[in-house]
């Protein structure tokens, strides 16, 4: 999961509340849900100012959407990756700033964990969309099966 916009958010500046949800394909009110739970962060510059999303926000706001979408994870699962690729990052920009050697090997190990847990969880859910497509296709073939039996009664 990538946290780089989209191309054509990336020329966005700050867009409304209204906005993102078009961009995103979802209502505003789930956008609000989202900061409630703490998956997502709007920009204001005062208190009661209107929500206005960057760049950044947007891109965080996809990679939810994604997560949701594409491994049908809940929205609690979904800030448990949020805080590993937030923890990656800093994991990141720590070994970037040049740490001592055995810290830098800590990092790595620690980075590798993470990056370990999250595949399992994703090869996890795809071993359960493989079986699932496994039991579609052989309903499929039933259906195949059963329709060649009446066409051969037919004639």
């Amino acid at each position: 999961m990538s946290a780089e916009p989209a191309p054509d958010v990336a020329e966005l500046r700050l867009v409304s509340i209204g906005e993102a949800a078009e961009l995103l394909g979802v209502t505003p009110r789930t956008l609000r849900y989202y900061e409630e739970l703490g998956l997502a962060r709007s920009s204001r510059s005062s208190l009661g100012a209107q929500r206005r999303y960057g760049p950044a926000q947007i891109a965080r706001l996809n990679q939810v959407r994604e997560l949701q979408t594409l491994l049908g994870l809940e929205l609690d699962e979904i800030g448990e990756h949020l805080d590993a690729f937030d923890r990656l990052d800093a994991l990141r920009e720590e070994y970037r700033s040049g740490p001592p050697p055995e810290r830098r090997d800590e990092i790595l190990s620690e980075g590798l964990a993470i990056i370990d847990r999250l595949q399992a969880r994703v090869h996890e859910r795809q071993a359960r969309l493989d079986a699932f497509a496994a039991e579609l296709e052989a309903r499929a073939e039933r259906y195949r099966a059963a329709g060649r039996a009446v066409a051969l009664r037919q004639s």
